[in-house]
Order: C-alpha cells, then structure tokens, then sequence
C-alpha cells in the first residue's frame, strides 16, 4: 500500500468510496472546492485501486482533519491509521501542533478510532450536521508519538 497526493483521476474511486461510507457523503462539488481551494488530500493505493483517502487544511497555525474514509473491503487492515499517520507527520513539519475534526455522535467507530491515535473529546457542538446530529469535537496535540 502506498500513501501519495491524490489526483484528479482518483475521483471516481473517492466519491465512491466517499457514499459508500458516510450517510451524509459529501457531493463530488464539494470534494472538487476541496482540492481546488487547496486543502491537503491523500489518497491510499493497493496496486491499481483506491482504498481510502483523507483530506485535511492548515490554517492559522492549526490543523483540521475535514475527513478520513476506507473502502469497507479494506477496513482493519490500517488503512485509517497510515493515512492518519501520514497527516500527522505533515502536520509536525509544517510546525503544526493542534488538530481538530469533528465526528458524528453516532458514528462509534470513528470515535474509538480517533481515540486509539490519540485524539480527546475536548467538546460537542448540538445540531452540527443537516440532520441535526450533534458533532464530537476532537483534537489531537500530542506529538511525540508522531513519525
């Protein structure tokens, strides 16, 4: 498995990945503001096909995972945590020291997984998504576990 920039050829692999995961996926418009707007963007690759990716910003001194997806074929098998892994080493060269993301209340999974990489609840935010679920508000700021 490799870890590289995404491009514009692995869109389709994204969005499908993208409405496969989440119940409130992000329209392909969004994805495109995204990466055109600059937001980092990464992809994972097994041979020829696209098993998950992340997008991420860097702004005013401060990280934000926007989202971490997996292919469901590929899940437990560290797809997540490379590319978390990838985004935190960034995040340290770029003299990054706090990140944040936001997670579905609901969405258990992904809360244990932030956890087990270090993230905190530091704070939830009622009515965060269109559906009027609450978001958990994490934040990761312990680096020396960080490659």
């Amino acid at each position: 498995m490799i870890i590289r920039d995404f491009l514009l050829s692995d869109l389709d692999d994204v969005v499908r990945i993208e409405y496969e995961a989440f119940d409130d996926p992000y329209p392909v418009g969004i994805l495109l503001q995204l990466y055109n707007a600059g937001a980092g963007f990464l992809v994972a690759q097994v041979a020829q096909t696209i098993v998950g990716y992340v997008i991420f910003w860097i702004k005013e001194g401060q990280g934000h995972i926007i989202v971490i997806a997996v292919d469901s074929n590929y899940q437990d098998m560290k797809v997540g945590s490379l590319l978390l892994e990838k985004v935190c080493f960034i995040f340290k060269r770029n003299n990054i020291n706090t990140v944040f993301l936001e997670v579905r209340k609901s969405n258990i999974r992904a809360i244990n997984f932030y956890k087990r990489n270090g993230f905190v609840k530091i704070n939830e935010e009622d009515d965060y998504y269109n559906d009027g679920e609450s978001a958990i508000i994490m934040q990761y700021s312990n680096y020396d576990d960080c490659i």
